[in-house]
């Protein structure tokens, strides 16, 4: 097994896109772990958010987001990340991806292994429509797989 950085970002093949629906919490973004690879997650991982409502406008800080693993039949669900408030990923500024004082890391108290056909699914709860064609996500991560 080869075990190696990862991120899983929006534009990943094997992410499913959604825009969310305004004032409920939805899936935006929802990554299923592929045959033969595991996502192993550590509570010194980062989850890097840039949202935007679909007239373009940034997310309010106050918009909610919440990241969590499910099961293969999408049933079981464990939360990883929040709910907390989208104003968390950028303490002066929303969309900051770059400065590390500025992520948000993972809600969880030890090593954690997502398993293929598994889901890590990015929900968000916004003011108005969240917009999966315009807002950027980023998991920094590890995988593991075959040689």
């Amino acid at each position: 097994m080869i075990i190696e950085p990862w991120t899983i970002n929006q534009e990943d093949s094997d992410i499913t896109q959604t825009d969310t629906v305004a004032a409920t919490s939805g899936d935006l973004f929802v990554y299923r772990v592929p045959k033969g690879i595991t996502i192993l997650l550590d509570p010194s991982n980062v989850l890097k958010l840039d949202l935007d409502e679909d007239d373009t406008t940034v997310c309010q800080n106050t918009d909610e987001v919440k990241l969590e693993i499910r099961d293969s039949a999408g049933l079981g669900k464990r939360t990883i990340l929040g709910p907390v408030l989208y104003g968390s990923f950028a303490a002066s500024g929303v969309g900051e991806l770059q400065d590390v004082d500025k992520l948000v890391h993972l809600d969880i108290s030890g090593p954690m292994r997502v398993e293929h056909q598994e889901y890590i699914a990015l929900m968000v709860k916004a003011t108005g429509i969240c917009d999966k064609d315009t807002s950027i996500m980023s998991l920094v991560t590890h995988r593991e797989r075959s040689a």
